[in-house]
């Protein structure tokens, strides 16, 4: 039975057969889906004991994977906002992620929570408006914005997951990533509960036995990152049964395109690109599924999201033509929702600028230039440093790159390539200059090569790029 549109995740949990799997813990632990029934309904009474009521917005900071979604389902099911925060963030980003999503409890595992009604910092802007999430983006642009999105918008994009990958209830993911970040939260987490299959979540990412968790478990498909792909496709593991595996999803950063054909060639298995972020719940486009002849180089189609490429003056493109991404639907943030307020500032019409820049082709997929903050101006000439780096990535001896704009007295910027080596005694600075000159126009090339041990990166693999921006200002290597 497929879910109806704006039932909640009590009505959902009991369609499922209880009997069914739904979540597994990698490390250890499992739950059927009448276990979960009971333990999410066990927690909101709990919760409820604890003085938590309906509106309220809750602060969850739970390192334990399985402890951290049976919370956080219950947090929702009572009709309060959950606040996902990083299990080792510093007291400075907990106090900061408090104020701005405006919760008025923080709960770290230890019972019963701590309440912050009476907090002037904390209950600004506070207000009654139902379950849902409140999450800071990364703040690469500046501060941190925090961005709700009510349980009907995440519902509707887990729903979008669930079409995009043909998953049903035979299906049984693996996600090794971080639960306080949106992809996990949606893709894994409620997708699979909306498709009625089960998932396995990792308490982070473990190179090592990664595949042997994908074979012991039964694994027919997995949530991972571009910085996990090139983890893997770098060690001497591989799969056991790769026939068993329909996909590998890949999300939260651009995948390089040497490492999906090494992906694919080595283990052969699929990778279907994505292209999401948090102001979306997520998934915005998806390529199709391996058997269905996915279009390399693109992020793939729009599912249950409307997608434009405009002009400076806002004027939408057409086919073909590079521009801004904007986005509009039911599962983008409604700046009248939570705490979305800074959204009115940038959006109109429900279109919100994603800070992309792209085109769309005829079909309607999706391709992808860059972040417009990124793109390097070099005596007016227009650099998109994907376009380096992938050329960059099909040396054989470099494992990761990373390429970013340093001031220049004349020509105001150039480009200059931070450079991770598979191994540092037989890459030279010299090859990387001749190589590329062999696939790139002479202004693209970086006027600067750094071999470095490893790039600044977030939680989700994609790269600080602002980390190097700053590196090269202060004139030297990372």
């Amino acid at each position: 039975m497929s879910p109806k549109h704006g039932m909640n995740l009590t009505e959902l949990l009991n369609e499922r057969p209880s009997e069914n799997p739904y979540l597994t813990i990698a490390e250890g632990g499992t739950w059927s889906y009448g276990e979960t029934l009971a333990e999410v309904t066990a927690r909101g009474e709990a919760l409820a004991g604890w003085g938590i009521h309906a509106g309220q917005r809750v602060a969850l900071k739970v390192s334990d994977p399985g402890e951290f979604i049976l919370w956080f389902l219950a947090i929702l099911n009572i009709d309060c906002t959950a606040v996902p925060i990083n299990p080792s963030a510093p007291p400075d980003d907990v106090r900061r992620t408090l104020e701005k999503s405006g919760s008025t409890a923080l709960f770290d595992g230890t019972h019963p929570p701590t309440m912050l009604v009476g907090t002037p910092t904390v209950v600004k802007n506070r207000s009654r408006q139902g379950s849902g999430v409140i999450l800071l983006t990364s703040g690469s642009t500046g501060d941190p914005k925090p961005v709700g999105l009510p349980l009907a918008a995440l519902l509707h994009t887990a729903r979008q997951v669930v079409k995009a990958h043909r998953l049903t209830v035979d299906d049984r993911g693996f996600s090794p990533l971080p639960l306080f970040h949106i992809n996990a939260l949606v893709v894994a987490v409620l997708g699979t509960l909306v498709a009625g299959a089960s998932i396995v979540i990792s308490n982070g990412f473990h190179a090592s036995d990664f595949w042997d968790v994908v074979e012991e478990e039964q694994v027919t498909w997995i949530n991972a990152v571009p910085s996990i792909l090139m983890v893997l496709s770098q060690r001497p593991e591989a799969p056991h049964n790769p026939e068993r595996i329909r996909f590998i999803r890949s999300a939260s950063a651009p995948l390089p395109r040497a490492t999906r054909e090494r992906i694919e060639e080595r283990f052969r298995i699929g990778v279907v690109e994505t292209y999401g972020m948090t102001e979306a719940g997520s998934q915005i486009t998806s390529n199709p599924l391996p058997s269905d002849g996915p279009q390399a180089g693109s992020v793939g189609l729009p599912f249950g999201i409307e997608v434009r490429v405009v002009d400076e003056e806002g004027r939408e493109l057409g086919t073909g033509e590079r521009g801004a991404v904007e986005i509009r639907g039911p599962g983008v943030l409604d700046p009248n929702w939570g705490s979305n307020q800074w959204a009115r500032r940038v959006m109109s019409q429900g279109w919100y600028p994603t800070g992309d820049l792209g085109f769309l082709d005829r079909a309607g997929f999706l391709y992808l230039d860059g972040r417009s903050r990124d793109i390097i101006n070099r005596g007016g000439e227009k650099i998109f440093p994907r376009e380096v780096e992938e050329w960059l990535l099909t040396h054989p001896e470099v494992a990761d790159c990373a390429v970013v704009g340093r001031p220049h007295p004349i020509l105001g910027e150039e480009p200059v390539a931070f450079v991770v080596a598979r191994d540092e005694t037989a890459l030279k600075i010299e090859g990387l200059d001749e190589f590329a000159e062999q696939g790139l126009a002479r202004f693209k090339r970086p006027a600067a090569f750094f071999v470095v041990k490893s790039l600044p990166k977030g939680s989700t693999g994609k790269v600080a790029r602002q980390d190097l921006r700053r590196q090269v200002r202060e004139g030297g290597a990372w």
